[in-house]
């Protein structure tokens, strides 16, 4: 798309719709997306949430009547209207060159001439999870393969029926996908299914622009995206460390860049305010202070006692970042939540839908509880690092509540210890969700082990390069019109460049 006279919204929506096709058990078009667009030429950074809402439908009164005692995992009750085909062509229209129907035409292509299965989907397609799914749910196996078929290294999987809906949505726009022909075709598969989802719900959902959050971080500012995703959790995180950064720096140098003890304590600080503030903003505002100086400050200063009880995430999600020439910059990232969402694909559309719901609660708790039209919990952290040029790096990762761990780790490794992106990228990391155990490659240092140990902290050892710890996309740039590309080998992750 760049080689085409695009600029990087235009390969972003392209490289996201074919990432659609390429890993349909991570993302597509029934599902979510949150991303973060840096206009050079204003020098501003825009939030873009294209989360769906929750169906008019889903009351805690419903749910309970069904029996549920909480939200299905899968299922039909476990959707919210998918938002991330509006967010396609509204940041088009905002601020792409190209028409939707040329950015979607790499996807159509895709999805016609099959994708080449590669390593990571050949062992989810054979493994326990897919088993069980396509158990529950038999036309994800009309769609996608019986578990027990023969599949190797390289088959193709061919997507006719989703080509059809992408060609639709191409003539169409997004008015087929939510009012239109695709929307018909959905609801009749939906209403089947059971699912909540409604006529009105489906062309009620916008795509929302805003401010992003921000926070000073050694000279530079990191941007995320606000709630209702985690986002505050990696400004937190990095706020932390800058208020922090003189008295720390009269200690003896952390082995890698990091002092794993100091890490815990910033993380269960970052977090706990994550788990109260990263709900619908309808709902619940910010504190207007909460990333000052002097707020976090105090916050560095406080023991955080006990984690906050987070929802269940999901690690497979899709993301991307790019970068053009005028320096315009985008990290994007879309999602189903978990693998296939809610296994409800559309046999008329070929569209997998997701399963975001699930994380809210069925009590009458004002932020937490479960409302009509409110935006679920969002996971998905998009991150832009601007500093006195303008963007100075675009990154992004998958890995649920691991996100916003997993981006700070990166940017302290290149905006602190002054190490290449792709060094940074592939240094050890750790990772804690809840309570007193702490994820940690073995690779890590034995000091990050031997501090948190006498912490109270016991450390699960994950391997020498764990899935589990994200899968890193970033682009750094080293001087005013020189930039350098870096992806994770944890995961199926690529960074490609482009010469002038």
């Amino acid at each position: 798309m760049l080689r085409q006279g695009g600029n990087a919204m235009d390969a972003a929506v392209a490289a996201a719709a074919t990432l659609a096709v390429a890993i349909p058990h991570m993302n597509g078009l029934g599902g979510d997306a949150i991303a973060l667009y840096y206009d050079a030429s204003a020098n501003k950074v825009t939030a873009i949430n294209g989360s769906g809402r929750a169906p008019a439908a889903a009351t805690v009164a419903h749910y309970r009547g069904l029996g549920h005692e909480a939200i299905p995992r899968r299922g039909p009750l476990s959707m919210s209207v998918p938002g991330v085909v509006r967010a396609w062509e509204n940041c088009l229209l905002r601020w792409g060159s190209k028409s939707l129907h040329a950015c979607l035409e790499p996807a159509i292509e895709l999805a016609e001439e099959g994708v080449p299965i590669d390593q990571a989907q050949l062992e989810f397609l054979t493994g326990p999870v897919y088993a069980e799914l396509a158990s529950d749910f038999a036309p994800l196996a009309d769609f996608f393969g019986a578990p027990a078929a023969t599949r190797r290294l390289g088959m193709r999987l061919f997507q006719p029926l989703l080509s059809r809906t992408l060609r639709a949505l191409a003539e169409g726009g997004a008015a087929c996908f939510y009012e239109g022909a695709i929307a018909e075709a959905l609801l009749l598969d939906l209403r089947a299914a059971g699912a909540l989802i409604s006529e009105r719900d489906l062309a009620g959902h916008a795509t929302e622009f805003g401010e992003s959050l921000a926070v000073s971080y050694h000279g530079r500012t990191v941007h995320a995206a606000p709630p209702n995703s985690q986002g505050v959790a990696l400004v937190l995180l990095a706020g932390l460390d800058d208020v922090t950064a003189s008295r720390r720096g009269k200690a003896p140098p952390a082995e890698l860049g990091l002092d794993a003890t100091w890490y815990m304590r910033a993380k269960r600080s970052a977090f706990e305010l994550r788990d109260r503030h990263a709900v619908d903003p309808a709902r619940s505002r910010l504190p207007p202070d909460l990333l000052s100086r002097e707020s976090l400050s105090r916050l560095a200063g406080r023991e955080v006692v006990a984690d906050a009880e987070a929802q269940a995430g999901g690690g497979d999600t899709s993301t991307l970042v790019v970068v053009d020439s005028a320096g315009n910059a985008v990290s994007w990232v879309q999602s189903l939540f978990e693998e296939f969402g809610s296994g409800i694909v559309s046999e008329r559309t070929g569209i997998v839908l997701h399963n975001r719901l699930h994380l809210e609660q069925l009590n009458d708790d004002p932020s937490r509880g479960l409302r009509p039209g409110m935006r679920p919990f969002h996971t998905l952290c998009p991150a832009l690092v601007v500093g006195r040029r303008g963007c100075d790096m675009a990154i992004a990762t998958p890995g649920d509540h691991g996100q916003p761990q997993t981006i700070y780790q990166v940017l302290r490794h290149v905006f602190v210890d002054a190490i290449p992106i792709q060094d940074a990228i592939e240094r050890p990391r750790l990772r804690h969700d809840l309570g007193e155990v702490v994820m940690m490659e073995d690779r890590a240092p034995a000091s990050w082990r031997d501090d948190l140990q006498a912490s109270g902290y016991s450390i699960r050892d994950v391997g020498s390069w764990s899935r589990l710890m994200g899968g890193v996309n970033a682009v750094h740039r080293l001087s005013e019109d020189v930039w350098s590309a870096g992806a994770d080998p944890r995961r199926s992750s690529y960074a490609v460049t482009r010469g002038r």
